[in-house]
Order: C-alpha cells, then sequence, then structure tokens
C-alpha cells in the first residue's frame, strides 16, 4: 500500500480526536504525520493551515484528514483524499452568529464533503446529520477504536458508598443534570476534565462528595474505569461516546442517554435514561446500584458489545478502504 499521510488538528484544539485516531495509526506502517500550526478558527489561521497541507501533501499516495480541520481538503485538490467526519457540534451546538454559522456550514461542512475523495463518519447518526448536508451515497460508517490496553479488570461493587465515574465537562456532557441527579445519594462521583467556577459552586451547593481530577495521561483514565463502579454518561450530545465503550472494555455497568448516537453505540450494554430528566437519570442510578442481577448483565454484555470496536476490526476497514482509493 501507498504512503498515507495523515493531518491533524493541532493539539491545543484538544486531545481527543488524536486519541481515538492514533489507535489505528499507529499500526500503519507505511506513513506520515503532520499537525498543522494553528488552533484558532480565524481566517488567518485557516490560511496558514491550508498554505502548511499544501506544501506537505502527499501527490502520489492518500491525504487522510483525521477530524475537525475539514476545510483543509482545499489545499488537497487533485490528490486522493479522506476526510473523516466526528460530528457536527459546532453547527448544531455552536454559541454563534448566524453569518459564522453559514461560513462554518460552507467551510467546515459543504465544501469538503464535495471534494474529499471518500468521506468516513464515525457514526450512523454523524453520517445522518452529514447527508442532511450533502447527499453524498458513499460515505462510510467506520467506528472509533477502543484503546487495546483496556482489558476486563473484576471489582467487587461498593454497595455502602460506590464511586461514580463522570467522563469529561464541556457543556454538552450534561454536568448540571447528572449533579442535581446524584445530590443526597450516599456516593462517591469522580469527574475527569476541568470544571468551571460555576460548576465548583454547584457541586458545594448539592454537598456532594466529589473527587475531581483532570490532565490524566491515558493509563491514569484507564485507572479511573478500573476503579470506579459505575459510570454515569448521559451526554446531551455526541458524534460517538467512547467512554461508553471503554467502560464495556473494562467492565464497568453504564447509564447513558436514550439519544440515537449512545444507542447505537452501546447496543444492549447500557441502561438508558433522558438526559433531560434530572429523576430518569436519578432512577436510572438507583436501579443500576440496587440491581446486582442488572449491573452482571450490563457487564456481560459490554465485554461482547466491545469486541465490535476492537483495534484490529477497525484497522482492516481502514486499510480495505485505502486500497479501493488506489485501484
Amino acid at each position: 500500500m501507498s504512503t498515507i499521510t495523515y493531518f491533524h488538528r493541532n493539539l491545543k484544539a484538544g486531545y481527543s480526536i488524536n486519541k481515538v485516531t492514533q489507535t489505528i495509526i499507529s499500526e500503519i506502517h507505511d506513513k506520515e504525520e503532520f499537525y498543522v500550526p494553528e488552533s484558532r478558527a480565524s481566517l488567518k489561521a485557516v490560511v496558514r493551515n491550508l498554505l502548511f497541507v499544501y506544501r506537505h501533501r502527499n501527490k502520489t499516495g492518500i491525504n487522510h484528514i483525521t477530524g475537525d480541520i475539514h476545510y483543509c481538503i482545499l489545499a488537497l485538490l487533485g490528490c486522493k483524499s479522506v476526510l473523516t467526519i466526528h460530528d457536527t457540534v459546532s453547527l448544531d451546538f455552536a454559541k454563534s452568529s448566524k453569518l459564522k454559522r453559514i461560513i462554518i456550514r460552507f467551510l467546515w461542512f459543504y465544501l469538503p464533503l464535495k471534494l474529499a475523495t471518500k468521506v468516513i463518519c464515525i457514526s450512523e447518526a454523524t453520517k445522518y446529520s452529514i447527508q442532511k448536508i450533502v447527499n453524498r451515497n458513499d460515505i462510510q460508517v467506520i467506528y472509533d477504536s477502543v484503546d487495546p490496553n483496556l482489558k476486563p479488570y473484576p471489582i467487587m461493587h461498593d454497595t455502602i458508598c460506590p464511586n461514580i465515574l463522570i467522563i469529561g465537562t464541556n457543556e454538552n456532557k450534561n454536568l448540571y443534570r447528572m449533579m442535581q441527579a446524584v445530590s443526597g445519594l450516599n456516593l462517591t462521583i469522580t469527574i475527569v476534565g476541568h470544571l468551571t467556577d460555576a460548576l465548583q459552586q454547584h457541586i458545594i451547593d448539592l454537598k456532594l462528595r466529589c473527587i475531581n481530577v483532570y490532565d490524566l495521561s491515558d493509563l491514569e483514565i484507564i485507572d479511573q474505569y478500573i476503579n470506579c463502579n459505575i459510570v454515569l454518561f448521559c451526554s446531551l450530545y455526541e458524534g460517538f461516546g467512547m467512554p461508553l465503550i471503554e467502560a464495556n472494555a473494562v467492565g464497568r455497568p453504564v447509564i447513558t442517554s436514550n439519544i440515537p448516537v449512545l444507542k447505537e453505540v452501546g447496543s444492549n450494554a447500557a441502561l438508558y435514561v433522558d438526559p433531560y430528566s434530572v429523576e430518569s437519570i436519578r432512577s436510572g442510578l438507583k436501579t443500576v446500584m440496587a440491581d446486582e442481577i442488572l449491573r452482571n448483565k450490563l457487564i456481560s454484555n459490554g465485554f461482547i458489545n466491545a469486541k465490535r470496536f476492537e483495534q484490529g476490526q477497525i484497522l482492516r476497514q481502514w486499510i480495505c478502504l485505502y486500497n479501493r482509493i488506489l485501484s
């Protein structure tokens, strides 16, 4: 297979996309990787990133833009290209002016989707959103791969004061409702991610027993899964929902949102609740805490579900796509 040239967003813009893509890219041998110099979305930054990609483009092999910097496809005209779309959050939830939303829709989505040789979406839910923008019939869904370092790790459930793990603190993660839902229950919450002053005050006001950790290495995040009893992941919006699969792989019961993408990814390996209802989240958590048979069923189903996202299986799908482009 010819050389694959990967273009990644600047790590200052976020680490999550790089983490999931490196699980596969680490297994690709004939490759080059570049991180664009700008993390911002200003006109000057966009132009600088475009020039960077143009200078480093692969004229004979495949260029793969791994996410977020979709507009960089414009620097790859005449080259074979793959574009991965993770979500449409910048359109669906961004608090932007109407003009800015038009620019994002055209420059980040419409044009790149038209120009890319092949488009990958990481879920059927993301594909559905994308096809509202450009109705390509060749968009392929290839799921993110779970970290192979995540292994089953049995733990005795703490029936007295269980540790509830919450991953992520962005607005879509729905922390305010989850905090309200756990208020008054005899448990500890561990939150991974930076907390705003407002969120910290909310924890104090609700008198929650809370541990907050952030800037963790991959191995430290795995330790958080190992040391928890239940994963609470009730997001309002996700492009995929990797914490659900990571919890499945380690063997922890998951309570998550009944939104389409998480039901797609989670299958029968999670308890689904209404993320907009504090009472629904609270009821689901109390049920999983009290019902040993349900916990064991979710854990068993989780091990089966996690196999859908194993590294080798996802890697084969990437390589098949590359070979089809080259042939």
